[in-house]
């Protein structure tokens, strides 16, 4: 929103009255630009701030999708190394029972 604009007006009398007015409409005129700037870089400033924000959300989203993915593979991982450990441990007790069934006359010509 810019201020009005004042009209500066001089007029030819020598008079300390149309001084006085004259450094009265400067000053006015003065301030309303002052002002009028320092609404202008407030509305930029908010603007900015506003425009960051959205950033950090947009950032912020995207890092949390994808933490959710990496978590989901490093569980899918894990769930893959922990079922192959089990049939690894399964897989060698079944070798280790077979191995103590065997009778001992069996032992030599199993290893031969």
């Amino acid at each position: 929103m810019k201020a009005p604009k004042n009209d500066l007006k001089v007029e030819k009398t020598e008079s300390p009255k149309s001084l006085v007015h004259l450094a009265l409409d400067a000053a006015d005129r003065g301030q309303s630009t002052a002002l009028a700037v320092l609404q202008d870089a407030r509305g930029e400033v908010r603007t900015a701030i506003e425009n960051g924000i959205e950033l950090a959300e947009k950032l912020s989203a995207g890092v949390l999708r994808f933490a959710r993915k990496l978590v989901a593979k490093i569980d899918e991982a894990a769930n893959d190394g922990l079922t192959a450990t089990e049939r690894a441990l399964s897989a060698t007790v079944e070798k280790a029972k077979e191995t103590t069934t065997k009778s001992s006359a069996e032992l030599p010509a199993a290893a031969a």
